[in-house]
């Protein structure tokens, strides 16, 4: 579970690093020059799906996703193993649907074939890693549900008590 959460979030780094490049060569390119890069904007656009994918596994193994505290210091008081599980299962049920939506996205584009506007790329390829860092985070998790000691993560409303 280590290597992969480090694997993800490494190549999550990648793509922001590569985001960060291209923009900033884009401007340079653009103002300087006068000659913008050809598919700077859909470069990024790939990037950063696939960064906002590759975080999915360590936010989810981490429960780290983002809380609304409207009701939880209440379900937390009464209900604290309750609301963990609810919560737990909600996260399954989400990353699964993210994931079914995207497999499905990705077998329709193996029998209809498409490609980005401006660089050409196969959208397979792209809806495709996307679906499978997707599918590493529904076994992010499973594997959260299984550890019977759930760390609150630093950021959580929680973590001051």
């Amino acid at each position: 579970m280590d290597l992969i959460r480090k694997l993800t979030i490494v190549l999550g780094a990648a793509c922001l690093v590569a985001m960060t490049l291209v923009i900033c060569a884009e401007v340079v390119m653009r103002y300087f020059f006068g000659r913008p890069i050809f598919g700077s904007a859909e470069m990024t656009q790939i990037l950063l799906g696939v960064l906002v994918f590759a975080g999915m596994f360590a936010v989810t193994r981490d429960r780290g996703h983002v809380n609304v505290s409207l009701f939880e210091p209440v379900l937390l008081r009464h209900f604290r193993r309750g609301y963990r599980s609810i919560f737990d299962v909600t996260t399954l049920l989400g990353v699964a649907g993210v994931t079914g939506v995207l497999a499905w996205r990705a077998w329709d584009l193996t029998h209809y074939p498409e490609t980005t506007v401006v660089l050409q790329v196969p959208m397979v390829w792209i809806v495709g890693a996307m679906t499978v860092l997707s599918g590493l985070a529904i076994i992010a998790a499973l594997a959260a549900m299984r550890e019977d000691k759930r760390p609150t993560p630093p950021h959580s409303p929680q973590a001051r008590d």
